[in-house]
């Protein structure tokens, strides 16, 4: 439940920092950066920008294949 409010804390930070760049960035996305991130002692922004960039791709290519496959 608190990494839950957490992640939802950070979302909302970052979609005021990023705006548009932030989109597709969901409370699940924060949420398994975090569950990575905690645990490890030094995380680097490039790594984070990294993992979103991977989420956003894997999101986008859904939503075409969906909207692909129901016209």
């Amino acid at each position: 439940m608190a990494l839950s409010l957490l992640a939802m804390l950070v979302l909302l930070m970052r979609v005021m920092d990023f705006g548009k760049m932030a989109e597709l960035l969901t409370v699940q996305d924060v949420k398994e950066i975090l569950e990575v991130m905690l645990p490890k002692m030094v995380i680097t922004e490039k790594e984070i920008l990294g993992i979103i960039e991977e989420k956003h791709k894997a999101r986008y290519s859904a939503r075409m294949s969906h909207h692909y496959r129901n016209g």
